[in-house]
């Protein structure tokens, strides 16, 4: 039962219909001269569609140098209102409000993504992960941007937004002069507290001036940075005071900037515990007379309603669980639970995306940022569709299939769904990736998909069959080097000693194979084994993994005092252990009671040609084409449906 998820509530004069928010998220779909584009409306409008309450843009640059990414909106001239009021009318459809987040990213820039200029910063300090050296700003160029703030909030109210967020959180320009750790100044913009917030006081005035006293203007900050002199809780606190008495309609709660650790990044991993920064709110909403949003890490709504019971926040932002669901508020108000796609905390898509210059994405719902290109109809020449395989792969081809009206079967020939993915959901930290697996088998059994468990297929089933399309998605098999003695009985897979079908025996183990599958397996043993070595041929392990998920493995990889051996390349395999060759040639031994093979996957396609003898339309996707990460697979299962 949701008690309060869905009531109103007013943020100023703006009544928000339920208490979910949508915070702001760089998504790079518009123009690089900062122009909103259809796809970024259609982006948006999906999300109304699903019932969020309320609707935060992504970072809006308040001058065309203020951005930290190439493809961010901006409304810094009139000719960039007209997008932006279709944006606005289009949201107005629905029941949702929507709020405009302006900002400028200080030195959280690169001269490629922003015109081409120096950076600019309260203090010359370089981020260590965007690697700019900034300039300290003047004195003239502080009131300048002081000025694009509020004539920048001017366009965005005669745009039609409802509201304006002031982004002061993140590592951002305010918050980097908010913050002792990137501001050393020791004029009246550095120093003690009042002087670090008169950027942010002057900027909140210039707003009011050009918007009005009755149109809602919130902050949002960051309560901790997790950092060496960086703000914490009690700056937090005293400042939440101060943005109170000066009027502000509401203050959103987040934490970190770029250079903060992984586990307390603005956006946080899988390995991150649920609704971290809830506390510090609920001390937020004992200390001010205005509504209070927190986010990051809380994708369950029933947890949200729970958070909002318990007085700990007005509003609940899940910006990543809008993107592997923009419709899960209305599947929540229906009682629609377990067909909710809940965000997995992987950053494979949203994240991923952007550090390429790309666009954002997302690994549980590849629709996200695509629903310009078909509205999902229904298609009126249905096809019979096999879909041979239940990982991630197929199971995405099968729902999409349905819904836009095939008569679609599932054949897996285990007795599992999900493929790989099933297995990598037992290191510790990565339990959520079960939760996709789920939801795709809800969806498909809501929508009376036969789902034929233990059903190989074979040429004869396909003849007898006689399907319109048949959707390969068999997937991977692990590699089996030619390496002596592999087959040997001290030798597992990871992915058997992942699920429980191997055991490791009393003794060392060796993992042979540094990739992801191999560090994290490896991780897993740690519970049960004290003596685990991981042994890799390329000079460094877990290359295949997004960097901030591998940052942290390498950490507990560390912390666990597992043995990593680089520029390894494994010889042989006997009872009694591993011999490989090491960097300079010689050959090494490491004893070892079990031996597991994490060596990679390679693809498995024994039905393409068998296929296309009774059916004209055969697509192979995912693993089975080239093994790969289930991002690509995914991807592949929803375009080969939608291209049937």
């Amino acid at each position: 039962m949701l008690k309060k998820l869905f009531t109103p509530c007013k943020i100023g004069n703006c009544e928000i219909p339920n208490r979910l928010v949508v915070p702001a998220m760089v998504v790079n779909l518009c123009t690089e001269d900062g122009m909103i584009t259809e796809r970024y409306i259609k982006y948006m409008e999906e999300k109304a569609r699903g019932g969020w309450g309320l609707l935060i843009t992504e970072d809006y640059a308040v001058n065309e140098n203020a951005k930290g990414y190439q493809f961010i909106p901006g409304l810094y001239n009139d000719a960039q209102m007209e997008g932006n009021k279709k944006l606005t009318e289009t949201i107005h459809k629905y029941d949702s409000k929507i709020f405009c987040q302006m900002y400028h990213p200080g030195r959280q820039s690169k001269h490629a993504v922003n015109g081409n200029v120096q950076p600019l910063a309260p203090s010359a300090i370089k981020d260590p992960f965007c690697m700019d050296l900034p300039r300290e700003m003047t004195i003239d160029e502080i009131h300048q941007i002081v000025r694009d703030f509020g004539s920048t909030a001017k366009r965005a109210k005669e745009s039609g937004f409802d509201g304006i967020e002031i982004h002061a959180a993140h590592g951002y320009l305010i918050s980097s002069f908010l913050s002792p750790f990137t501001n050393k100044r020791v004029d009246e913009y550095g120093g003690c507290f009042e002087n670090r917030t008169r950027i942010l006081d002057e900027i909140y005035a210039c707003i009011r001036e050009n918007v009005g006293d009755d149109f809602p203007v919130q902050v949002r900050i960051s309560a901790n940075e997790y950092l060496l002199g960086g703000r914490t809780e009690a700056d937090t606190y005293e400042l939440v005071r101060h943005l109170d008495e000066l009027g502000v309609d509401a203050i959103h709660v987040s934490n970190g900037m770029y250079a903060s650790p992984v586990l307390r990044q603005i956006i946080a991993p899988m390995y991150t515990e649920h609704a971290f920064n809830m506390d510090t709110a609920e001390q937020v909403k004992k200390l001010v007379s205005c509504p209070v949003i927190v986010t990051n890490r809380i994708n369950d709504t029933k947890m949200a309603d729970t958070i909002l019971v318990m007085g700990k926040a007005d509003f609940i932002g899940m910006g990543r669980g809008s993107l592997a669901d923009p419709h899960l508020p209305n599947k929540a108000k229906e009682g629609k639970f377990e067909n909710i796609r809940y965000c997995i905390g992987c950053l494979q898509g949203c994240e991923a995306g952007l550090l390429a210059g790309t666009c954002a994405t997302c690994l549980v719902n590849p629709r996200m940022g695509r629903e310009y290109e078909n509205p999902m109809d229904r298609t009126d020449a249905p096809k019979k569709v096999m879909v041979i395989g239940g990982g991630p792969a197929g199971l995405m081809a099968a729902e999409t299939a349905a819904k836009i009206g095939h008569d679609v079967t599932v054949y897996e020939a285990s007795g599992h769904l999900g493929g790989q993915f099933r297995s990598a959901a037992y290191p510790p930290g990565k339990g959520e990736l079960s939760t996709f697996v789920s939801s795709l088998r809800k969806n498909l059994e809501d929508m009376k998909v036969p789902v034929k468990m233990e059903t190989p297929v074979t040429e004869e089933l396909l003849a007898a069959e006689k399907p319109d399309a048949v959707i390969i998605a068999t997937g991977a098999k692990p590699l089996v080097p030619p390496i002596k003695g592999i087959d040997g009985a001290n030798v597992v897979t990871a992915e058997d000693v992942l699920v429980g079908k191997a055991d490791v025996q009393p003794g060392p183990v060796v993992v042979c194979g540094g990739g992801e599958v191999g560090g994290e397996t490896a991780h897993f043993l740690t519970q049960v084994c004290q003596d685990i070595t991981l042994v890799e041929m390329r000079d460094d392990i877990l290359v295949d993994m997004f960097p901030l998920m591998k940052m942290q493995l390498m950490d507990y990889i560390r912390e666990a005092r597992i043995k990593v051996l680089t520029g390894a390349r494994v010889s042989a395999i006997t009872e009694e252990g591993v011999s490989y060759t090491d960097a300079q040639g010689v050959e090494q031994f490491i004893p070892a009671a079990t031996v597991v093979s994490a060596f990679g996957y390679k693809a498995y396609n024994p039905l393409e040609e068998a296929a296309k003898k009774y059916c004209g339309n055969v697509k192979v996707v995912g693993c089975a084409v080239k093994a790969g990460n289930a991002l690509t697979a995914v991807r592949e299962g929803y375009e080969a449906a939608l291209a049937l």
